[in-house]
C-alpha cells in the first residue's frame, strides 16, 4: 500500500438508496490536500495486447485498472513505484472504451464497444452484470455516489441510468448528440458531447437544466472533489475549467505541441484540484497549475504512440497514462 508523503483527509460523505432516499451509513473517501507533480516514470510496462483505451484509480489508490482494445481489464498493484499485477477481468464483449471504480473499491465498471456496460467484483474474473439497452458504442460508464447506481453514455445520444441491483435501466435521457464522457455529481449528471457541448441534468428531473457551449468536440470530463469545478477536454486542443457556482468557463488551458489525439483522450483534475492532467499526441504528459492557468510540466519519455488516458490517485502523489501503443507508464 501506498501511503501518501503529504497530508490527506478524510470526507464523510453519505450515500443514497437506489431510490435517492439517504443511506444510514458513510463512506471514508481520502482526500489529498496537496498533489504531487510528477517528475520521472517510475514504471514502464506493455500492459495490453493492443491499444490502451482506459485507466483508473481505486479509492484507495494502491489498485490500479486499465483497459483496452483487447477487450480486457488489468488489475495491477501499485507497490513501492512498481506496478504489479492483480488479475485479469475477462468477458467483456467488445473494446474496453471507459472504467470506474465504485465507492467501496470492490467493484469495477466498463463501457465496450459491443453497445453494453459490463460489471465485474473485484477477486472474479468473468462479469457479473452486463447492462444492455444501447444501440450504439458505450463511451462511458461511472458510478454514481453508491455501488447501487451507475450512468452510462452512449454514441447512440442517450445517457442511461441503472439499477445495479437488478441490472435495469431507471431511466433513458435523450441528449441530442453523441455522448463522449459523463460525470455525477450529488443530483446532476453532466454530458459532453460531439456538438461542443455540455449538458446538465437534473437526476430528479426529465429536462436539461443547463448548456454550455465549447470549442471543439468535448473528449472528457472530470469533476472536482468539492463538486464546484469541471474539466472539459475537447478537440479544439485545449482543457477548459469551468466554475459550477457560476456556470462561466474560467480558465483556457493551451501549451505549444499539445495536441487532443481523439474522441476519447481523458484529462483529469489533481485529487486536490490545484492541477490539470492530460496526455498529447506527441506521447507527451502536460500538467496546468488550475488557479494562475501556467504550464507547470511537460513529462516526456516513454510513450512512443498518442496518450489515450491519464489518471492521478486519490492519495495525490502517483500518475498513470496509458497509450495508443500498449505501454501503462507509473509516474511520481
Amino acid at each position: 500500500m501506498i501511503f501518501c508523503p503529504h497530508p490527506c483527509s478524510f470526507k464523510k460523505r453519505r450515500g443514497h438508496s437506489v431510490g435517492g432516499a439517504p443511506e444510514h451509513r458513510y463512506q471514508s473517501i481520502p482526500v489529498c490536500v496537496s498533489a504531487q507533480i510528477p517528475t520521472q516514470a517510475q514504471d514502464v510496462l506493455d500492459a495490453h495486447l493492443s491499444e490502451v483505451n482506459a485507466v483508473c484509480f481505486g479509492p484507495n489508490s494502491s489498485l490500479l485498472a486499465t483497459g483496452g482494445a483487447d477487450r480486457l481489464i488489468h488489475l495491477w498493484n501499485v507497490v513501492g513505484g512498481r506496478l504489479e499485477a492483480n488479475q485479469t477481468l475477462e468477458g467483456a464483449g467488445g473494446s474496453i472504451t471507459s472504467m470506474d471504480f465504485d465507492p467501496s473499491g470492490s467493484q469495477v465498471l466498463a463501457g465496450t464497444y459491443n453497445q453494453a456496460a459490463q460489471l465485474w467484483k473485484v477477486g472474479e474474473t468473468q462479469s457479473k452484470e452486463t447492462l444492455s439497452g444501447h444501440k450504439d458504442k458505450v463511451t462511458a460508464a461511472k458510478f454514481k455516489l453508491t455501488r447501487h447506481q451507475a450512468v452510462t453514455g452512449s454514441r447512440d445520444r442517450t445517457v442511461k441510468e441503472w439499477d445495479l441491483g437488478r441490472a435495469y435501466c431507471s431511466r433513458t435521457i435523450n441528449v441530442l448528440s453523441y455522448c463522449n464522457d459523463v460525470v455525477c455529481g450529488d443530483h446532476i449528471i453532466i454530458s459532453g458531447h460531439n456538438d461542443q457541448k455540455i449538458r446538465f441534468w437534473d437526476s430528479r428531473g426529465p429536462h436539461c437544466i443547463q448548456v454550455i457551449p465549447v470549442q471543439g468536440r468535448v473528449t472528457s470530463l472530470s469533476l472536482s472533489h468539492d463538486q464546484l469545478h469541471l474539466l472539459s477536454c475537447s478537440r479544439d486542443n485545449t482543457l477548459k475549467v469551468i466554475d459550477l457556482r457560476i456556470n462561466n468557463i474560467r480558465q483556457v488551458f493551451r501549451a505549444d505541441g499539445f495536441k487532443c489525439s481523439s474522441d476519447w483522450t481523458k484529462a483529469v483534475f489533481s485529487p486536490d484540484r490545484s492541477y490539470a492532467l492530460a496526455g498529447s499526441s506527441d506521447g507527451a504528459l502536460y500538467i496546468w497549475d488550475v488557479d494562475t492557468g501556467k504550464l507547470e510540466s511537460s513529462l516526456q519519455g516513454p510513450h512512443c504512440a498518442a496518450v489515450n488516458a491519464v489518471a492521478w490517485c486519490f492519495s495525490g502523489n502517483h500518475v498513470v497514462s496509458v497509450d495508443q501503443g500498449r505501454k501503462v507508464v507509473l509516474w511520481h
